[in-house]
């Protein structure tokens, strides 16, 4: 499938689900479809090289595998958000697609900037900051984008200059400096991370993990991009002492924010912060080896805060309490996974770079366990206050039913979802009846609880999904080394 039809597509599957969110069962099947459909056509789509006023566009291997990831991802945090009440953010799940698609498949930097900058705005619009009576974090957002764009763009135009004047070391040192300022804003690195908390608390938990298991790490994309343009920016600065300090002090905070905190968005939002920090380390390594274990940790990144958002979004729209029990499982697995406890790929990769930090300075690899328990404190403690809120409360005695009021005619989409909720009820009794009673006993209480046995379904579903990927360490390691080697820049 072609680019432009691949975004045609986009642009449909977030229009149809935007529209279908007013209805509950419809946009459960719209979330479900729209999900398959942009997974198949990832799958099928070309490897040609599209251009479009002097610009090319082209999927690199790890771009592929990257987008397909996200849209599989993106698709099962639509369908538990299809579950909630309130579904007004679930088509800016796939809004942003359509520009951070742009920005993994173009050749220009200032053009993959712009885009990425537009997809992060546009999830600014998925905040609910009047419904929560605060406006702090989309502020803060909105403008953190617009000035690291800037400064991204001031970076990209120093190294630009420098070839025209090979004298002038201060103008790398300068490329350097803008466009680790701006990465440090946009990816929440020390000391900017304190936008994150306000962020959070108006963002559902679904968009924080599409912002930032997904959208954050396109800027490390662009930055290495950049590099494959420039590899004097390597040569001749002290990048790979920033990407060090900026991973160890990741670490660091992410690790003691959690341990501190006792809410899902901003638990989130830290323990994103803590696992980006070994990316960073990952990639300050400038090797094939250090760019194959990045890819893993930002895959394992994204498969946590999934876990973690599904979990969390599924457990407060349904308040059935075996849901809740099996949310809160897969939310601790989900935890495990972020903090690199669970067996298998990621716990690989860090025991390597944990014991490269204990032979070169045991200090980062005491500070980095710390931090780790600081992410299993932060769990348990937002686990035992979920498990809190299950226990059986005392009744309230009932107010008096409220007086008669004068009937309204109903609007015209109520009357007609009315209609169509009966006929299928109608339908639905017809087909039963040619069943046994025990099968009919079965379907009329799957039919009453559908929500939850979908929720339950889709939670187990994504959990064995995340257990065949830890037990299959080799070969997803072996499947991102041969993406890596790949990559244009890293040649």
């Amino acid at each position: 499938m072609a680019l432009p039809l691949l975004l045609g597509l986009l642009v449909v599957t977030a229009v149809g689900v935007h529209v279908a969110r007013y209805w509950r069962p419809l946009a459960f099947v719209a979330s479900v479809a729209a999900t398959l459909g942009l997974v198949w056509a990832m799958q099928n789509a070309g490897a040609s090289t599209f251009e479009l006023f002097g610009v090319s566009f082209a999927f690199q291997p790890l771009s592929r595998d990257y987008v397909l990831v996200a849209f599989a991802c993106s698709g099962v945090l639509a369908i538990a958000t299809s579950f909630d009440a309130s579904r007004r953010t679930l088509g800016f799940l796939y809004w942003s697609w359509i520009v951070w698609l742009i920005a993994l498949l173009v050749d220009n930097f200032v053009v993959g900037v712009f885009a990425w900058a537009a997809g992060l705005a546009t999830m600014v619009l998925a905040m609910e900051p009047r419904r929560l009576q605060r406006v702090g974090g989309a502020a803060y957002y909105l403008v953190l984008i617009i000035v690291a764009g800037a400064l991204l763009l001031l970076g990209n135009r120093f190294a630009q200059l420098y070839p025209l004047m090979p004298d002038q070391i201060s103008l790398i040192d300068s490329a350097v400096l803008f466009l680790t300022w701006g990465l440090g804003l946009m990816l929440a690195a020390v000391p900017f991370s304190v936008w994150l908390g306000p962020m959070a608390d108006e963002t559902p938990p679904p968009n924080i993990a599409v912002l930032l298991g997904f959208g954050q790490p396109i800027g490390l994309w662009l930055l290495y991009s950049l590099i494959g343009q420039y590899p004097r920016l390597l040569e001749l600065s002290n990048l790979v002492t920033i990407l060090n300090l900026g991973g160890i002090a990741a670490i660091a905070v992410g690790g003691v924010l959690c341990a501190l905190e006792r809410r899902a968005g901003r638990f989130m939002s830290f323990a994103a912060l803590y696992v980006l920090g070994f990316a960073l380390l990952d990639l300050a390594r400038s090797t094939p080896e250090g760019m194959t274990n990045a890819v893993l940790e930002l895959f394992t990144r994204a498969l946590g805060l999934t876990l973690i958002a599904a979990s969390v979004t599924v457990g407060r729209a349904i308040p059935n309490r075996w849901v809740n029990y099996v949310a809160v499982g897969v939310f601790i697995l989900g935890a495990l996974t972020m903090a690199g406890i669970a067996p298998g790929v990621v716990l690989a990769t860090r025991w390597n770079l944990l014991l490269e930090l204990e032979a070169t300075d045991a200090r980062f690899f005491y500070m980095t366990v710390l931090a780790t328990m600081g992410i299993l404190i932060g769990a348990v403690r937002f686990v035992m206050l979920w498990l809190e809120q299950l226990e059986p409360q005392t009744r309230v005695p009932s107010e008096p039913p409220p007086a008669p009021s004068v009937k309204v005619p109903a609007p015209l989409l109520a009357r007609l979802r009315r209609r169509a909720v009966e006929q299928l009820n109608a339908l639905g009794n017809k087909l039963a009846q040619r069943f046994p009673p025990p099968l009919r006993r079965g379907a009329g209480w799957i039919a009453n609880e559908w929500r939850a046995v979908g929720a339950v379904a889709l939670l187990l579903l994504l959990a064995l999904f995340v257990l065949y990927y830890s037990a299959t360490p080799n070969f997803w390691s072996q499947r991102a080394l041969e993406s890596s080697q790949q990559l244009y820049f890293l040649r």
